[in-house]
């Protein structure tokens, strides 16, 4: 049968195991469905039904993802949605890709054994990024896990790292032909590990172009771990309870502020899940959709619905609680302080070094001082840190650098060192604990910011009420033995630590 003619569903023999070779979402968008038996350790070239076999481009992405050669045969619409509705059901699965971890017959030479021992590896080391970054001579595989980078040894290579490349888009529907443009997408995949069995893990893909051809970065999220509770993140007693105190709030602007990976979206959607009690209408808007939260009204920014865009309309949806993602022009911000001051609690982030340096990057954006003073309840600062080894760290001496960069600050300290062992995997850190500064905005405060008081002034004042920096978090999790001082030299920023340095010499 020639590629042009014809075919009859009762040629062919519907095996849904082989069907779910292509997902779903994939044969419904392109309008294909596997035909026969699929049988990977066969040469012979696999059957598929299209409603145009002569469509080259789309053949050769099933080629591709299936490395195997492709016959098309042609089909109409209703016999392919036959073939797929037995081979599926009538309602549709998830849109996913099964990855195990069990070594294939032919090694790992074929471009989708590659990506599916990346994608597994990834996941069992506890991995939250995955970077493929391509140059001339090599291509190195890295994993970012607890925040720091490592070099993983890879059969990645100039030779395959595209065709490797090519299976990842597929999957993730992009287009396999753009090279000169970057390009984004989301892959959702069942990763089988032995010792873990089945987990469902969403992937977060940005590919863009490299002088050596494209570089990747994966973000990897484990929609099983589930969201995390408030008592969870790690705040000390006394912050926690001011902290859900706030929560409660009938109105009013909360901000969480850190650089990338600090965990501020984590924090976030604790604060939702300890306020959705059905009492409230919550609606948030994202960029991207990280995980999904059940009875929260959820939005996805787009090129066509941008922030502003889209937050103008979610306020016409009535809602309590508005989760909208970093203020960074002065319309999304304008528009936060508008909902906080007319009876929504508006949660958002901002990307500054400490709590008092949120209200400096405000200013910069030429919000209203008054409207900021009104809308602003706290400011929560925070990052993320490497946890030591519970199984191997043991104590050990204050070194004399450290001893030079804490001076008084660290004056009787008792402290924990890293070892390493086969469970943290010989670096001696295990995990992450989060480090937090909570600015909560009183009434003279607030008289402060409307008078465009600096910033030098707001943070005297906050010390004098007994604020609490991320410097004086950290060492709290150094005594308690949870963390070293070289984490904290490594996150704190040193002007902080000199100024908290300067100040105990004084007193």
């Amino acid at each position: 049968m020639s590629q042009n003619e014809f075919g009859q569903l009762s040629q062919f023999n519907i095996d849904s195991g082989s069907v779910r070779k292509l997902s779903r979402a994939f044969c419904e968008r392109h309008h294909v469905v596997l035909l026969g038996t699929f049988e990977p350790d066969h040469d012979e070239p696999v059957t598929v039904g299209m409603l145009d076999p002569t469509n080259t481009s789309l053949r050769l992405q099933i080629a591709d993802l299936l490395q195997h050669p492709v016959t098309a045969v042609r089909l109409n619409q209703y016999e392919i949605e036959t073939a797929l509705k037995k081979a599926y059901g009538e309602h549709k699965t998830p849109d996913q890709i099964v990855i195990t971890d069990r070594p294939h017959t032919d090694g790992m030479t074929q471009p989708r054994h590659i990506m599916e021992h990346i994608l597994s590896t990834a996941v069992r080391e506890e991995a939250s990024d995955i970077h493929i970054e391509s140059f001339s001579q090599n291509v190195d595989l890295r994993f970012r896990i607890d925040g720091i980078m490592h070099q993983i040894y890879t059969d990645l290579s100039p030779n395959n790292v595209g065709d490797v490349i090519r299976v990842l888009k597929i999957w993730c529907d992009l287009d396999i032909t753009e090279q000169r443009r970057p390009q984004d997408g989301r892959l959702q995949c069942r990763i089988e590990l032995e010792d873990r069995g089945p987990t469902s893990i969403d992937f977060r893909i940005s590919i863009v172009p490299a002088p050596a051809g494209e570089d990747v970065v994966i973000r990897i999220l484990d929609q099983e771990m589930g969201l995390m509770p408030v008592d969870a993140l790690g705040m000390d007693e006394e912050l926690e309870e001011t902290f859900l105190r706030l929560l409660n709030n009938p109105e009013g602007l909360i901000l969480v502020t850190g650089p990338t990976g600090s965990g501020k979206t984590t924090t976030l959607y604790a604060a939702l899940r300890q306020i959705n009690d059905g009492r409230r209408k919550i609606i948030t808007a994202e960029d991207p959709i990280e995980y999904d939260i059940d009875k929260i009204s959820q939005k996805q920014i787009t090129k066509q619905t941008p922030l502003p865009v889209l937050l103008r309309a979610l306020l016409r949806q009535d809602p309590d609680v508005l989760l909208i993602g970093e203020i960074r022009d002065q319309v999304t911000g304008d528009t936060a302080l508008a909902a906080a001051n007319t009876g929504h609690v508006v949660f958002a982030t901002v990307h500054t070094p400490d709590a008092i340096g949120t209200l400096t990057r405000l200013r910069g954006l030429e919000l209203d001082a008054s409207e900021l003073s009104d809308a602003l309840l706290a400011v929560l600062s925070q990052r993320l840190v490497r946890r030591l080894c519970e199984s191997c760290a043991t104590s050990g001496e204050i070194s004399d650098e450290h001893r030079e960069l804490f001076g008084p600050l660290i004056e009787g300290f008792e402290v924990r060192t890293p070892v390493g062992c086969k469970k943290c995997h010989h670096v001696g850190y295990r995990g992450r604990v989060g480090l937090f500064e909570l600015l909560v905005v009183d009434r003279p405060m607030q008289a402060m910011i409307a008078d465009g008081i600096a910033a030098s002034e707001l943070r005297t004042y906050a010390h004098e009420q007994g604020h609490r920096e991320l410097l004086d978090d950290a060492l709290r999790r150094v005594t308690e033995g949870v963390i070293s001082l070289d984490e904290v030299e490594r996150v704190v920023p040193y002007r902080q630590i000199r100024t908290a340095r300067r100040q105990c010499r004084k007193d």
